[in-house]
């Protein structure tokens, strides 16, 4: 049958959630970014046999427009989503799934779904980095404002090392088709707003904060309650991972608050799973502010400073670039000194998402103010809990990570920039023709989103989703 291969490796790495006109993007050679590059697919030879067999294998092409699909697809309707794309008809191997806690992205809602090759397991056996089987796929679909603009592939190719294809499809706006897209930016309403598709730098900036790339597929959003679809039980119950988690219902203990249990899983999706973490190749390893929840801690035992990274690691230590040096990441009992709160209540320069967001998640920041504003202050005079002793330490850390030349000399803008009704929007889990619908999550995903903008206090998942845009001219991903 007529095949043809993909002519280079950088189509697949600039297919990951756009990237240009297809050159090679910065750091491109190293391995980081050699493993989301797509290798030379072959997939398939042109027979050169009998005329009669040609003229069979032709026929055969013709009726099938996806036989000649490379890896990955220029067309969503190529990639195995649906078995019947135009009635938008999910393959039925293609598995929903919701996190507790979604990633802001601006209001808009997603819809999420994998697929696992048959037969085969997710390694499950550090918790904190899952490990895929060679032809998992994840999909994403955004939908803002009541319209569908992207869907977003990720598939394992490889695992020694670990390789993945990624893609960003673009919806027309009859949404009969949905094709590659490189970062160009989705007409949304008759304003002349735009939906910003993130590039391959985006992508690579947040999915690098992982082992094997997967954000919002993870231990702690598919355990915690709120869930929904294939959650860490449904994964236990149906053999899909192995070995077993022997606690599939997590729970974030109080620290004496009464309200860690929202601000920490926020700052969790939004700042941990990629870029506040112990992975080395995170884009915040380097200042030491860990902010990725430990799945094994979440049995409901009180959350501590001697025990827990998330408050180790903020409760009075201080930050130590840029123009918030030496002010406390997080200052117990006081939100306004507290850089964390500065830096994602702004959208700027110094934004945290540094990425892919152009409005303030208002709900969500106004549950970490409430956090931190319950801590007992350094002058309280008394311990109420499990933080009470880190509100008269002292912390220290490593270097934060490096800020332009210019954002020390930024400041901070006066008023908040928010979405029209300033609150976060549930991600929607039905069917592809139904993306408006809230889902049961709360909203406060990941999957798929200030600050420093090269990583410094509080960095988020950030480059895994697109943002709006009232400019119709504006072709990029903050």
């Amino acid at each position: 049958m007529k095949r043809i291969a993909i002519a280079s490796a950088v189509v697949g790495l600039a297919t990951a959630c756009g990237g240009g006109s297809g050159e090679e993007t910065s750091g491109g050679g190293d391995a980081a970014s050699d493993r989301f590059a797509a290798p030379l697919v072959e997939s398939g030879a042109r027979s050169t046999g009998a005329y009669a067999d040609a003229e069979v294998a032709n026929a055969a092409d013709a009726a099938d427009p996806c036989a000649d699909a490379g890896v990955p697809p220029t067309t969503l309707a190529c990639t195995g989503l649906y078995s019947d794309f135009a009635t938008l008809t999910l393959s039925p191997n293609a598995q929903p799934y919701a996190p507790a806690v979604p990633l802001w992205s601006d209001g808009a809602t997603k819809e999420r779904w994998i697929e696992l090759p048959p037969g085969q397991q997710i390694d499950v056996s550090d918790p904190n980095e899952w490990t895929f089987p060679v032809g998992t796929k994840l999909f994403k679909q955004f939908t803002y404002e009541g319209v569908r603009v992207e869907t977003r592939m990720f598939q394992k190719i490889d695992a020694n090392p670990s390789f993945w294809v990624y893609a960003t499809y673009a919806w027309n706006t009859e949404l009969t088709e949905a094709t590659i897209n490189y970062g160009s930016p989705v007409p949304v309403g008759d304003d002349g707003g735009t939906w910003v598709i993130p590039t391959n730098d985006d992508c690579l900036y947040c999915h690098e904060g992982r082992q094997d790339r997967i954000l919002g597929f993870e231990q702690v959003s598919l355990g915690l309650s709120g869930a929904t679809g294939l959650t860490l039980l449904q994964l236990v119950v149906n053999n899909l991972v192995t070995p077993a988690p022997t606690q599939v219902n997590l729970f974030i203990g109080d620290d004496g608050t009464g309200l860690d249990g929202p601000a920490l899983s926020w700052l969790h999706i939004n700042c941990g799973v990629t870029c506040h973490n112990s992975n080395q190749s995170a884009q915040a390893y380097a200042a030491g502010m860990l902010l990725r929840l430990d799945p094994t801690q979440l049995n409901g035992s009180p959350a501590t400073t001697t025990s827990w990274n998330d408050l180790s690691t903020t409760i009075n230590v201080p930050c130590v670039s840029g123009s918030v040096a030496g002010i406390p990441r997080i200052e117990p009992g006081d939100p306004d000194a507290s850089a964390i709160v500065q830096l994602i209540s702004e959208r700027g320069l110094l934004q945290m998402p540094p990425i892919a967001s152009r409005f303030v998640d208002t709900t969500d920041v106004a549950s970490v103010v409430a956090w931190i504003s319950h801590m007992p202050g350094v002058d309280a005079g008394v311990e109420a809990g499990p933080v009470a002793d880190a509100a008269s330490e002292s912390g220290s850390s490593g270097p934060d990570a490096t800020v332009p030349a210019d954002a020390s000399d930024s400041t901070t803008p006066d008023a908040l920039q928010t979405t029209p009704d300033a609150t976060s929007t549930p991600d929607a889990t039905s069917t592809p023709d139904a993306t408006s619908t809230p889902d049961v999550v709360s909203s406060p995903d990941a999957e798929e989103d200030g600050g420093e903008p090269d990583a410094g206090e509080i960095a988020a998942e950030a480059g895994e989703d697109g943002g709006y845009s009232d400019d119709a001219n504006d072709g990029g991903a903050d």
